[in-house]
């Protein structure tokens, strides 16, 4: 392999209870297969680092789900030491992420963390607002989430996010600015805003069609979104990322590699990877079912669900829809070192710097204020 760092994503897709609105891959089986799930994720990476031949650092390791924090740091241990033994890491200089659950940890919990190796975690927050939460389904109260994060705190974390959503059925404007007003006083080292939106499968869904959802108007979510924008920049946070704003220095690297088009190896029920290498790059995917799985991984390569080799179309296609998600955009230079011309030769970049879509600034390309309200359209 190329010599080039390596950013792994471990999928936890269990949880206490699954929200009416998520249609990632996570389950709430009441036992947790925990011990026997970690074995897995080890033993998956043992067989794609030989099958790949990966001797790569590792920049990043990033715990996602589903819930990772309803698993023991003993667990959230073993397997950090796992990827250690089999390759090295950027002593410090890794990021390694643990997304929790407010109602999942206590201080103690949360130091056996941090003693495992975390050193950046991402609350699941998603309101400061009772009713809000409910309306969500989440099984933690306001209070719980703030205590999470105050724990988290006196456990000597000092990289935390905090994950909000907004266009909450029956939201408010002054609602939803009571929670980033909770946020700003907190002073997370991340915040991350996502619109709530209509998954098909969903409990969601299925109220949504029958008329028993009603989600505020299309112009209340745009000043929700541009509000917050606003006031967490007035308060030094740096908008990097459509959804996600940092303090200087604090971005996710994990998240940003992944939109940067670097190497990461997904471990997991229902996980991606991606390896920039040969030709255009290739991706695969797990079986999403965890007992499915976990039995397949006796078979070798039998986990995998689908796999996929990019053809240049696809890769260029992927590089400005990704690219395009960063606040700073895309480099003309990279972009036409790999494909052989720059970014605005694939693009409709008439008409969409004629819609007020994208802007040209010097070696980059990025979009506008009202791009980023539009960024679906675009891409």
């Amino acid at each position: 392999m190329k010599k080039e760092t390596l950013n792994i994503y471990v999928h936890i897709p269990f949880c206490v209870k699954k929200c009416p609105y998520c249609s990632f891959t996570s389950f709430s089986p009441g036992d947790v297969p925990e011990k026997e799930y970690t074995e897995c994720i080890l033993g998956e990476l043992s067989y794609l680092l030989k099958r790949e031949n990966l001797k790569c650092p590792v920049e990043t390791v990033y715990f996602g789900g589903g819930t990772p924090s309803i698993f023991s740091p003993d667990s959230i241990k073993r397997i950090l030491e796992g990827i250690g033994k089999k390759l090295p890491l950027l002593k410090d200089v890794s990021e390694v992420t643990l997304e929790v659950n407010p109602d999942t940890v206590d201080k103690k919990k949360l130091l056996g963390f941090k003693n495992a190796g975390i050193n950046r975690l991402s609350i699941g927050a998603q309101s400061f607002n009772e009713g809000e939460l409910k309306k969500l389904g989440r099984t933690h109260s306001a209070g719980k989430g703030e205590l999470a994060f105050l724990d988290a705190r006196d456990s000597g974390f000092r990289n935390i996010g905090i994950d909000l959503i907004f266009a909450i059925p029956g939201q408010t404007l002054p609602g939803f600015e009571r929670s980033l007003s909770k946020t700003i006083k907190l002073r997370p080292e991340h915040v991350s805003i996502y619109a709530l939106t209509v998954e098909e499968g969903t409990p969601y869904s299925r109220a949504f069609k029958k008329g028993g959802l009603r989600f505020p108007p299309e112009k209340l979510c745009v000043d929700m979104y541009l509000g917050a924008i606003g006031l967490l920049k007035e308060n030094g946070y740096t908008h990097y990322e459509i959804s996600n704003l940092a303090l200087p220095g604090f971005e996710s690297r994990h998240n940003t590699a992944c939109w940067l088009g670097k190497n990461y190896l997904g471990l997991g029920a229902g996980a991606h990877s991606y390896l920039r290498y040969p030709g255009w790059g290739r991706r695969w995917w797990n079986r999403p079912y965890f007992p499915h799985y976990m039995e397949a991984l006796d078979k070798k390569g039998s986990h995998v669900l689908g796999k996929e080799t990019l053809k240049e179309d696809s890769a260029k296609l992927e590089a400005i829809f990704l690219g395009l998600r960063l606040l700073k955009g895309i480099g003309k230079n990279g972009f036409k070192k790999r494909f052989g011309s720059p970014p605005e030769a694939f693009l409709q970049w008439e008409r969409l710097t004629e819609l007020g879509l994208v802007k040209d600034k010097g070696d980059r390309i990025s979009l506008t204020e009202k791009g980023i309200l539009f960024s679906n359209e675009v891409f």
